[in-house]
């Protein structure tokens, strides 16, 4: 399949998901804007997650990382649909949020629609800034090589990571804590994090291993490179799990009734059903399948299991906002399946027009041929 064609079949799912979306607006407006909010929070995260492993693999110098860069950055690249996909939400959060109708008068000054949007933007827009200027750098790099350009990436990448890291940290407050004003946790944000980055690294395997097969330039990937990905998504997954369980471990041992509102509203009903879900289908599934060192090296294996964590990291997503809507039981609906197809099919289609538009490696970064013959240890 052309690009052309990956491309039109993207817009063609997003403009389905578009007219899902519109009726379920006439239908059922506030269940279809948090259907949207899971939507573009899923797809917001993996991007992030996204933007920090391209940081991270600048920072550390890491020479099998260079063999994945361009498929992260393509996905670093939709971060500007994610800010015009903001937008529709901003018409929304009277739907969405308990403090814009019914505001604390000690949270007022900061949880208020204005205030809300010009933060949204500036997370967004950092983001964006450190996203566009490495891909540019690295795409310039591949025309006119320059070491110049290769430590303007390290450096931006070293120093970025904190602000990234804070904004990160601050956009998971607003965008779905706040969703419970009365409840608020310090461990949250590494949780949210780790989120991101385990969804990040599932995309990143699915896409390697897509284009290694069908690409119109086979991507490079060796046995080595999968299991250096694996190894990178079983120590996330561990990393996700544990701040899961040192959130929980906390709150159970205060029982603090202001705190313990977050897991006593998932744990009612048929929450409790998805709660097991996600302790199974995001830890103890992928460590296990994720333990073996010989399977990890098969990439059509690495690409089955990321493809299963990717799903349950949006059901992650899906269990930290639809409570607030529905308290008595998870009810899926035809909205969430719009929503997703439109969020989904907008960014598909930017991520693999980014994708098709460069060189399936970058062609004289300095640790290429290092990259390119990487062994893992074992």
């Amino acid at each position: 399949m052309n690009r052309r064609s990956i491309v039109l079949s993207a817009l063609g799912s997003a403009a389905a998901g578009a007219v899902l979306l519109g009726a379920g607006l006439v239908v059922d407006a506030r269940r279809a804007w948090f259907a949207y909010l899971v939507a573009w929070t899923f797809g917001v995260t993996v991007c992030i997650g996204a933007l920090l492993l391209l940081m991270v693999g600048h920072a550390a110098k890491a020479s099998w990382m260079v063999v994945t860069r361009r498929v992260t950055e393509s996905i670093v690249g939709a971060l500007p649909i994610c800010l015009a996909l903001f937008v529709p939400l901003c018409f929304g959060l009277a739907k969405l949020y308990p403090w814009v109708l019914h505001p604390d008068e000690h949270k007022r000054h900061y949880l208020n629609p204005p205030f809300f949007i010009a933060r949204t933007a500036i997370y967004l827009v950092i983001f964006i800034i450190v996203g566009t200027l490495l891909r540019r750098w690295s795409r310039q790099n591949d025309t006119r090589p320059s070491m110049g350009l290769v430590r303007r990436m390290r450096a931006l990448s070293g120093g970025g990571l904190p602000l990234v890291g804070l904004a990160t940290t601050w956009a998971s407050f607003d965008w779905t804590m706040s969703l419970q004003p009365e409840w608020y946790s310090t461990v949250f944000g590494l949780y949210f994090f780790a989120g991101a980055f385990v969804g990040a690294i599932a995309l990143v395997s699915v896409m390697m291993n897509v284009s290694r097969l069908w690409g119109p330039s086979p991507l490079p990937m060796t046995p080595d490179h999968a299991q250096a990905l694996g190894r990178l998504l079983f120590a996330m997954v561990i990393f996700w799990a544990y701040m899961a369980f040192s959130q929980l471990l906390i709150y159970w041992i205060a029982d603090i009734p202001k705190e313990v509102t977050f897991y006593a509203l998932r744990m009612t009903g048929s929450w409790t059903a998805v709660t097991y879900l996600l302790v199974f289908g995001n830890f103890v599934v992928p460590f296990f399948a994720l333990l073996n060192r010989r399977w990890k090296r098969h990439p059509n294996y690495l690409a089955i299991v990321a493809a299963w964590v990717l799903v349950v990291h949006f059901v992650d997503v899906y269990w930290l906002i639809l409570p607030v809507y529905d308290r008595a039981g998870v009810r899926p609906s035809w909205l969430d399946l719009g929503a997703i197809l439109f969020v989904g099919g907008l960014s598909s289609a930017w991520i693999a027009r980014r994708y098709l538009d460069a060189p399936p490696v970058p062609l004289h970064d300095p640790e290429l041929a290092e990259g390119l013959g990487y062994e893992a240890a074992v």
